[in-house]
């Protein structure tokens, strides 16, 4: 026989003798008889309340309700609350090959950009930045692509089967599609860094490719200015609007932030170096608490990456970096190690290596010919590191 609650019984109980004589004797006998018949009434309650369709009938005395407070919804959080930490895989880390040497300067006389600009993604599965440059003026107009090996320092020209036709554009690495993604004469064009292939695709519905989102797969877009993101998809050449609400009226650059599973916006032009956080699930706007530090000396258009080593997104000017820390609503400065030979930088994290590599802009190497080197920075040390000593920019190898 089951028990209250389907558990066995322990052995039945020993008659207790009864040591009264007279009616007393048979008062308590019948008390315990009553007694268990009242346990064997509860066992069949159990029995029929665990099987379905059970035809026991045991009467049961009516309860009286208690009162039970429901379930209710913690409260929201105050306005300008950091988001709580998360830990999102952004792509593949690749390793550098036995007998690298990441912390030497690569060769001061290799052919190199003439500049760097702004317009740079790191190909995780390749372990190399990819760069679109343009060609020097005695080389006729266009762009070229470069990349730039982490592991022995060194800049090498493509030569793909075609280039994109214009350069101000911001490059996007598509971690599942393994490609780098940049908008130039109004189309989404796709460089495949192993096939050494740039392909042309549909229409592009805005300026820019900003951000790709490791959650969702797609590269968010949108121009900086008034707010109207959208998500783009690759492997099928689609757009998508990005529901948003409480949208700023400008967000400037954006990065995505795994650190908090969302996209960073820094505004430091009209909206006097503002900080917004886009909740990418939900579309929900915030605005960040603190003021952003000051990057730029004129009005131009600072980098921005993240930083998967220290957790912040990085903001480059021409003045020095700033990194922001989502989860606690704070902005750190990091100053350049020579000020006075910066003039704009392009940033792009290294999982490699896990530092940020820094590719300034040396806008006067049009009239000299010189080519500012490149340097890595990694922000949990604030260590510096140079990696190529400037030299003079070639698009080809002497």
């Amino acid at each position: 026989m089951t028990g209250v609650g389907g558990a066995s019984p322990g052995p039945a109980p020993t008659p207790v003798e009864v040591r009264g004589r007279g009616p007393s004797g048979w008062v308590a006998l019948g008390l315990f008889a009553a007694a268990l018949v009242a346990l064997v009434g509860l066992s069949l309650v159990g029995q029929s309340g665990g099987r379905p369709g059970s035809q026991a009938a045991v009467a049961t005395p009516t309860a009286t309700p208690t009162a039970t407070s429901s379930p209710t919804a913690p409260p929201a959080p105050p306005p300008g609350t950091p988001p709580p930490r998360v830990a999102v895989a952004v792509g593949p880390v690749p390793t550098c090959p036995p007998g690298s040497t990441p912390d030497t300067p690569g060769p001061v006389a290799q052919a190199r950009p003439p500049f760097s600009p702004w317009a740079s993604a790191f190909d995780r599965r390749a372990g190399r930045v990819v760069l679109v440059a343009p060609i020097t003026p005695d080389d006729g107009p266009g762009v070229a692509t470069w990349t730039f090996d982490v592991c022995t320092n060194t800049w090498t020209r493509m030569h793909p089967n075609r280039e994109p036709p214009t350069l101000w554009a911001r490059l996007v690495y598509d971690v599942d599609s393994d490609v780098t993604l940049l908008v130039s004469s109004r189309s989404v064009w796709a460089y495949d860094l192993r096939a050494n292939t740039w392909t042309e695709k549909g229409a592009a519905t805005t300026a820019s490719l900003q951000a790709y989102d490791p959650v969702s797969g797609f590269v968010v877009a949108g121009r900086p200015g008034p707010t109207t993101l959208v998500n783009y998809d690759v492997e099928t050449d689609t757009w998508t609007p990005i529901h948003q609400a409480n949208a700023p009226e400008e967000h400037g650059v954006i990065a995505y932030d795994a650190s908090v599973d969302g996209v960073v916006a820094y505004n430091g032009y009209n909206a006097g170096h503002e900080t917004w956080l886009l909740d990418i699930r939900t579309g929900n706007w915030s605005k960040s608490q603190v003021v952003a530090p000051h990057v730029l000396d004129w009005l131009t258009f600072p980098a921005i990456a993240y930083d998967e080593a220290a957790k912040r997104t990085v903001i480059g000017g021409n003045v020095r970096l700033a990194a922001y820390d989502a989860t606690a609503d704070r902005w750190e400065t990091v100053e350049f190690p020579d000020p006075d030979a910066w003039h704009g930088v392009s940033i792009v994290y290294d999982p490699v290596n896990d530092r940020l590599v820094v590719l300034p802009d040396s806008w006067e190497s049009w009239s000299d010919g010189t080519s500012a080197g490149v340097v890595a920075i990694d922000l949990v040390t604030r260590e510096w590191t140079v990696l190529l000593e400037p030299g003079l920019g070639q698009s080809t190898p002497p």
